[in-house]
């Protein structure tokens, strides 16, 4: 035992175990193993949004979990297993959070609270967003769930359309084809603004709430060939486009 500095009075010694903080129990080789995998899942995501699923490597992901990069292949055979596994529970997380937001009768509020999810998931990880639709071509079994799941959101989509517009709009093929179109262009317009940076965006677009209610607008628009009633982005600036 170091004895006491000079002029320092020696610590007391600690009680007997009686009084010690009792030991955490040991966690089994299956928790363990849990813990380790998500780690790697973990450090898998938070490297394709920092540098994208091309220069990612195996040693990165090891380095980012604190594992050596052999305990790597216990748990994935090569990157794209790990890639195609942590983009899929990504996507059905926003799936859950697409499902929070019900479908009411008023198109435009309703297409304003979704986009704003889809908005907020954009904003907050651009690097993931881009990596999924890259990933998409790359790795084909991701590629058939993406696609899978694109096209449930847009079936259940142009059924929500056909609801709103009360058999008065155009046929259910026709409805499909809109869904399609107004979901590339929402696609593309987040795209461009999170994840390319458009400057011709980038001025124009004021928040996330902002981005969320152009959107909803125009697909009111490209639906009814009217404005929505209320709650348009810029009032202003939208005067005048009221007729269809």
């Amino acid at each position: 035992m170091k004895p006491p500095e000079p002029g320092k009075k020696p610590k007391p010694a600690r009680r007997a175990q009686a009084d010690a903080a009792p030991a955490k129990p040991r966690k089994s080789r299956k928790e363990q193993a849990a813990e380790t995998k998500e780690r790697l899942k973990l450090a898998t995501l938070a490297i394709l949004e920092r540098v994208g699923y091309r220069q990612m490597r195996i040693v990165d992901i090891a380095k980012e979990a604190g594992v050596a990069v052999g305990l790597f292949y216990h748990y994935f055979p090569d990157i794209k297993s790990i890639t195609c596994e942590v983009l899929s529970d990504f996507m059905s997380a926003m799936t859950v959070d697409a499902r929070q937001s019900p479908r009411g009768d008023d198109l435009f509020q309703t297409l304003r609270a979704q986009y704003l999810i889809l908005v907020r998931h954009f904003d907050n990880h651009p690097g993931l967003m881009r990596c999924m639709i890259q990933v998409s071509d790359e790795i084909p079994e991701f590629g058939e769930i993406w696609e899978q799941a694109n096209r449930k959101w847009t079936n259940s989509f142009a059924r929500y359309l056909e609801k709103c517009m009360g058999g008065k709009g155009p046929s259910a093929d026709v409805a499909v084809l809109m869904a399609y179109s107004l979901g590339s262009m929402a696609d593309a317009m987040m795209y461009e603004y999170y994840v390319r940076k458009n400057p011709d965006l980038l001025s124009r677009i004021k928040s996330q709430e902002h981005l969320a209610k152009i959107l909803a607008a125009l697909t009111y628009r490209a639906v009814f060939l009217k404005n929505p009633d209320m709650g348009l982005p810029d009032e202003n600036e939208w005067r005048g486009w009221d007729k269809g």
